[in-house]
Order: structure tokens, then C-alpha cells, then sequence
């Protein structure tokens, strides 16, 4: 299922840029994510209790940041897996700065097995866009406060 979308974060591209790549600002933006360590550079592990629809479960994930353009894109993959199935995903995420403020832009492909894909893709697809938009949301918000704490 395709996920696209776009935010816009009142910071400059350099600040959306620094938070999208802080181990601490994207276990703070993943839904779910209980524990987020860094096993080498641009590549993490995690733990994220997650509910989609009726079934409810503890990952473990793998999250990796690729093909880096700083400031302006990278790839992102994740990978999670648990007893009721897995989830995996991979999106292009792009910034576009626009003074005073910056889009993220992403778009990418997301794929569930197990248990969870017979919760019916419909429903999943909504689910799944939720999920990234929430995370990005949560990145944007994680970004104002950063640059709002960084002018005081």
C-alpha cells in the first residue's frame, strides 16, 4: 500500500533536518516506540508495542536511514516483526525549505503479513497512513519546540 503525504514545520530546513536524524526526536515520533538504540550509524533497533485494529502486539524493529542528500532527503526503512506478523516499510522523504518554514514531504510503499493482514487491507491502508502522518506530525512538533528552546 502507498503512503504519501506532506507536513509543514514552522523551522528552517537545517532544524527539520537535525530532528529527523536525532535517535531521541525519532523514538519520540515513532508511535509505539518504547526503546530506540543506535546499533551503528544511520541504523537502529526497536521496541514498539503497537494495536492496529483488534490485534495488538510487541515488535521488534529494525530502522535504517539511507541514500542521505543532507539537508534535503534520505531513505528510511523499517522492518518489524512479532507473533502476529510483521510490517515493513520504505519511503522517500524530502525537505523543501520555503522561508520561515519547511515541508517534509515522503513517499514510500508499506507491506503487513501474518495475523494483522487479515484485518482487511481497506482498513489497513487508513491505518497505515495514520501511523506515518502521526510520526511526522510528531517530528514537526518535536522541531518547533527544539527551535523554539534553542531562541530562548
Amino acid at each position: 500500500m502507498n503512503v504519501k503525504g506532506e507536513i509543514i514545520v514552522d523551522a528552517s530546513q537545517e532544524e527539520v533536518w537535525n530532528a529527523l536524524n536525532d535517535p531521541e526526536v525519532l523514538k519520540n515520533a515513532t508511535p509505539g516506540c518504547k526503546v530506540l538504540s543506535e546499533v551503528e550509524p544511520d541504523n537502529y533497533k526497536a521496541e514498539i508495542i503497537l494495536g492496529i485494529a483488534a490485534v495488538r502486539g510487541e515488535y521488534e524493529a529494525e530502522i535504517k536511514i539511507l541514500e542521505k542528500s543532507a539537508p534535503n532527503r534520505y531513505q528510511l526503512l523499517m522492518k518489524a516483526d512479532s507473533k502476529m506478523g510483521f510490517i515493513e516499510g520504505n519511503a522517500i522523504v524530502e525537505l523543501d525549505y520555503n522561508e520561515p518554514k519547511t515541508t517534509i514531504r515522503y513517499d514510500g510503499e508499506a507491506k503487513v503479513g501474518g495475523v494483522i493482514a487479515g484485518v482487511g487491507q481497506r482498513i489497513l491502508s487508513g491505518i497505515a497512513k495514520m501511523i506515518v502522518k502521526d510520526f511526522f506530525k510528531k517530528i514537526a512538533k518535536e522541531t518547533k519546540a527544539r527551535a523554539a528552546f534553542e531562541m530562548e
